[in-house]
C-alpha cells in the first residue's frame, strides 16, 4: 500500500515537472527561436527629429571693407581695432606733400589761364564791335574767334587737372563709409599701402552675426530657408546658439574630390558672446514632429528570415502571443512619414505599445553570441 502512494506521488510530480519544463520551452521560444534570439521595442508617441551636423565659421554681417584709392605712405592713424566711429569719420591719412605741391603749381596755371581768358574774351568782343562798322576784315574776326576758343579749351583742360588734383587730396582722407565699430586695421603710420589695399573693415554691429556653413552635396536637396540651426563654440562649449538659414548658395566648392554647397545662418549676438572668425559645430534641424506615432530606425532593417527586397514598401515585424510558422512575431506592411535620426513615423498599420522586431542575436553552437 505503502509503494503505491510512494508510486502515485513519484508520477504526480513527473506530471509538474514536465508541466513546468513545457511552460518553460513555450515563454521562451516567444523571445528566440532555434540559435536565434530577438528583442523588441514597444512603438510609442513620441518625438521624430531629422538633423545634418555640419562645420562653419562665424562672421560679421554687412561688414565693409575700407579700401585705399591710392598710392602712398600712410601719415596719421587715428583709429583703432575695436573703436566705435560715425560716418564720414576720418580714420587715417596718406602723405599728400606732392599732392599738395601739384595743386599749388595747377592753382597758379589756373589763374593765369583765367587772366588770359579774360582777355581773349574782351578783344573777342572789341572785334565784334569792329566787325560790325566795317572797321576790320572778317579774317581779322575769325582769327579772334579762334583765339578765344584756344584760350577757352586751355582753361578747360588746366580745371580738369586741378579738379583732378583736389580728388586726390580727398583721397588722401581715409573716410569710414558707416557708423559701427572697428573690425579691422590693416595699416600702420609710416608704412607704404597701394591702390585698392584694404586699410580698415568696419561693421554697423555685433550684435547681428551670420554663421557660414559647407553642406554636403548629398544634403543639399533637404536644405531649405529659414529652417533652424542650432550651434556651439569651442570658447562657450555649455553655450547653446540658434539662427535660421538665409541664403542657400548655388555655388559648387569642390574639395577632395568631395563638392560642397555654402549656405548663411543668420544668428543674432545679443549676449556679444560670438566672436568673428569663431570656428562652430552646427545643426541643422530637418525635420521635426512631435506627438507621432514612431518606431526606432533599426525596425526597418532587421527580419528574423531572409526576406527578398520590395521595392517602395515598408514592413515591420510586429511581436504576437502565439507561435506563426515558428515565429513569436509576424510580418506586416505599414506606411511611414518623417524618418528621422533615430525613429521613423508610422501612419498606418501600427498602433502605440505594439512591439516590434530590432535584433536579431544568433548563437553558435557553443552558446556564444
Amino acid at each position: 500500500m505503502q509503494k503505491k502512494i510512494d508510486l502515485k506521488k513519484i508520477t504526480i510530480a513527473s506530471i509538474i515537472i514536465a508541466a513546468v519544463i513545457i511552460m518553460i520551452v513555450i515563454i521562451r521560444s516567444c523571445g528566440t527561436s532555434g540559435n536565434q534570439q530577438f528583442e523588441f521595442a514597444k512603438a510609442t508617441i513620441g518625438r521624430v527629429k531629422r538633423t545634418i551636423s555640419v562645420t562653419g565659421v562665424i562672421e560679421v554681417k554687412e561688414s565693409q571693407r575700407v579700401l585705399s584709392k591710392m598710392s602712398g605712405i600712410v601719415n596719421r592713424v587715428y583709429v583703432d581695432f575695436n573703436d566705435a566711429v560715425r560716418r564720414g569719420q576720418i580714420l587715417a591719412t596718406i602723405d599728400s606733400i606732392e599732392i599738395d605741391q601739384k595743386l599749388m603749381k595747377l592753382a597758379s596755371q589756373l589763374e593765369s589761364v583765367n587772366l588770359e581768358l579774360d582777355i581773349a574774351r574782351e578783344e573777342l568782343a572789341g572785334k565784334k564791335s569792329l566787325f560790325k562798322e566795317n572797321l576790320i576784315s572778317k579774317t581779322a574776326m575769325q582769327k579772334a574767334e579762334l583765339d578765344y576758343k584756344s584760350v577757352m579749351m586751355k582753361h578747360k583742360q588746366v580745371q580738369l587737372d586741378y579738379n583732378l588734383a583736389l580728388k586726390q587730396k580727398d583721397n588722401t582722407r581715409i573716410a569710414s563709409p558707416l557708423s559701427g565699430i572697428v573690425i579691422s586695421r590693416e595699416i600702420d603710420e609710416n608704412i607704404p599701402t597701394d591702390i585698392t589695399k584694404t586699410l580698415f573693415v568696419v561693421a554697423p554691429s555685433l550684435r547681428d552675426m551670420r554663421l557660414l556653413i559647407s553642406v554636403d552635396e548629398s544634403d543639399i536637396g533637404i536644405i531649405r530657408k529659414d529652417q533652424v540651426v542650432n550651434f556651439t563654440v569651442s570658447a562657450y562649449p555649455d553655450e547653446k546658439f540658434e539662427g535660421k538659414i538665409g541664403q542657400i548658395r548655388i555655388n559648387p566648392i569642390p574639395k577632395g574630390g568631395l563638392v560642397s554647397y555654402q549656405s548663411i545662418v543668420v544668428c543674432d549676438n545679443n549676449r556679444m558672446l560670438l566672436k568673428p572668425g569663431m570656428t562652430a559645430t552646427a545643426t541643422i534641424v530637418v525635420n521635426d514632429k512631435d506627438k507621432t506615432l514612431c518606431v526606432p530606425n533599426q525596425a526597418f532593417y532587421v527580419s528574423p528570415i531572409d526576406m527578398e527586397y520590395e521595392s517602395g514598401k515598408k514592413f515591420l515585424w510586429v511581436k504576437t502571443n502565439r507561435l506563426v510558422n515558428g515565429l513569436p512575431m509576424t510580418r506586416i506592411e505599414v506606411e511611414t512619414g518623417i524618418r528621422g535620426d533615430l525613429f521613423t513615423e508610422v501612419t498606418k498599420n501600427l498602433k502605440a505599445g505594439d512591439e516590434v522586431l530590432v535584433k536579431v542575436t544568433k548563437k553558435d553552437s557553443n552558446g556564444s553570441k
